[in-house]
């Protein structure tokens, strides 16, 4: 645990280097004092005043005369480089266009107010700025009031570009998306530098919401807590947006226990074959991990069948420990 979480803040480091380094260049240019910014940006709305009116009632809005001087200021000179050549010789192709630009630019124009966790991971590591997004490929900034000026007014507007992730929402057992209980962003936070491959620490994540398998137990099943099969602790088991199988398995029956276990001898020949037909989980209940149990039995076994496992004196008693 400690050397993965060593590796993570070294991650996390080098990131914030690389990021500070591409963007350097721009937060060292000339910063322009808030009567630049009215000056100059009035001259553009001469030509562009519908711009400034697709930028009302959003975080974006142009700063006024009359606004308040604590406040961030905002002018068509703080995003569109080139402005000043532009007024001189109005031609698009001397003035920048945030969706027309660079991924590598827009990165650098947007950290000159945005130099956050959720900015430096989108420029450096995160596996959207490896496939070559931009920061325009989510978010909008013209015409929208969307919460986080995102693209979409869809809630979970990720969907747009991972369909195929949606559908397994409408598998038979799924996490409640489609009816918006939760959201992709609650499981996957863009604001970490770690891997957003999956979301960042399954375990954890799983766990804020389903604590009471986080334990700790005194019998602790290592698959819970160890990176074993294709995955990682709770993904070993479940499929975590949604599957074919109850509670979210990867596998239907038995399944998904005889990934790593097989089933004991003495299990097909005992009691006529009648436990081998039993699925694994009818007695070992307590499979995330137990208080009393090292083989995760169900504390209420003796009296879950018919005839008490316990009476006959081939099973103990004293389910501390387990027989």
């Amino acid at each position: 645990m400690k050397r993965s979480f060593g590796r993570g803040v070294l991650a996390g480091l080098l990131a914030v280097s690389v990021a500070l380094w591409i963007i350097s260049p721009v937060l060292a240019e000339k910063e322009y004092s808030r009567e630049e910014i009215l000056e100059f940006s009035e001259n553009c709305l001469a030509c562009h005043d519908d711009l400034a009116n697709s930028l009302k009632d959003s975080p974006h809005s142009l700063t006024g005369a009359d606004a308040h001087k604590g406040a961030t200021d905002i002018g068509c000179i703080s995003c569109h480089d080139g402005w000043a050549a532009h007024m001189d010789d109005p031609s698009a192709d001397n003035i920048s266009s945030g969706p027309d630009t660079t991924a590598t630019y827009q990165a650098m124009v947007c950290s000159r107010c945005h130099q956050t966790p959720h900015q430096t991971a989108m420029s450096t590591n995160d596996p959207h700025a490896v496939a070559g997004m931009q920061c325009s490929s989510c978010h909008q900034i013209h015409n929208n009031t969307h919460l986080n000026l995102v693209n979409t007014e869809r809630e979970n507007f990720c969907g747009s570009c991972h369909p195929a992730v949606v559908a397994e929402f409408n598998l038979r057992s799924a996490h409640p998306l489609v009816t918006y209980n939760i959201q992709c962003v609650d499981c996957h936070d863009s604001n970490r530098l770690e891997s957003s491959f999956r979301a960042a620490g399954v375990d954890w994540t799983c766990q804020n919401c389903h604590s009471e398998y986080a334990g700790p137990f005194p019998y602790e099943h290592p698959v819970v807590f160890n990176h074993l099969v294709e995955g990682e602790g709770c993904t070993e088991c479940h499929q975590p947006h949604g599957s074919a199988n109850e509670r979210l398995l990867k596998q239907p029956g038995n399944g998904t226990c005889m990934q790593c276990h097989g089933i004991p001898p003495g299990h097909a020949t005992a009691h006529s074959g009648f436990v081998a037909e039993t699925d694994c989980v009818v007695c070992h209940s307590e499979i995330h991990g137990s208080y009393n149990n090292r083989l995760f039995l169900d504390p209420n076994l003796g009296s879950k069948f018919a005839a008490n496992c316990f009476s006959s004196g081939c099973h103990s008693t004293n389910i501390i420990g387990g027989n």
